[in-house]
């Protein structure tokens, strides 16, 4: 697919984003600014020639595109009122553990040692890393919980897999195993084509997938 083809299809630009949101440009640049809103995940500088009956013409565009998510994001700022970095992070927080209650009410066991750190260090790496648009690219919308399925999903496959070094695995490690990659396969973006080698989802889930042998259409 076409780079312009996939950012058309799964982000909006600027200009959709901002109609979305029925702001304007200028709104979501102070949004940035004060670090409430993530920059975009993409940004695109086209150099275009253009052959006409007039003649040719040349120049260059630019446009930046962000993960669709963004809107429930961005609705989220206009209806808590949030102008503030400290309260937009209070904000992610809240939605971030809500939905790691929601994981844990499914079933899914782990606890914060798995993040390496405390849990509210972890949120403020989590944060930085959102408003620099990190998930936009790693995950399907830039939604919190398709983050905190990425999040949880893949400490729960390195913690079975020991970091994905393990030559092979028992039945029970197979039955851990499957959950956490359902986490991830729902969550994770694809990517664009020049991107699809290193995206987590070529390294958690496609490659998992042969060094396991496990069923393709489990997941």
């Amino acid at each position: 697919m076409r780079l312009s083809n996939y950012l058309a299809t799964h982000f909006y630009n600027t200009d959709e984003l901002c109609h979305a949101l029925n702001i304007d440009a200028e709104q979501l640049d102070t949004w940035q600014q004060h670090s409430v809103f993530p920059k975009p995940s993409y940004c695109i500088k086209s150099q275009l020639s253009c052959s006409s009956y007039s003649g040719l013409y040349e120049c260059e565009e630019y446009d930046d595109y962000y993960p669709r998510g963004c809107v429930n994001w961005g609705q989220g700022l206009i209806k808590q009122k949030i102008e503030s970095s400290s309260n937009a992070f209070n904000y992610f927080a809240q939605q971030y553990t809500a939905s790691l209650t929601k994981l844990a009410q499914q079933g899914f066991t782990f606890n914060e040692e798995l993040f390496g750190c405390e849990i509210d260090e972890h949120l403020q790496q989590v944060w930085q890393q959102f408003l620099c648009s990190k998930y936009g690219v790693l995950t399907q919308n830039g939604l919190i919980d398709e983050i905190v399925c990425v999040d949880i999903g893949r400490l729960l496959v390195d913690d079975i897999t020991e970091l994905r070094t393990k030559a092979s695995l028992n039945q029970q490690e197979r039955t851990q195993l499957h959950p956490a990659m359902k986490l991830l396969n729902k969550a994770l973006g694809h990517g664009a084509d020049h991107e699809k080698q290193q995206t987590l989802r070529a390294r958690y889930i496609d490659a998992l997938i042969l060094k396991y042998d496990l069923s393709i259409g489990a997941y």
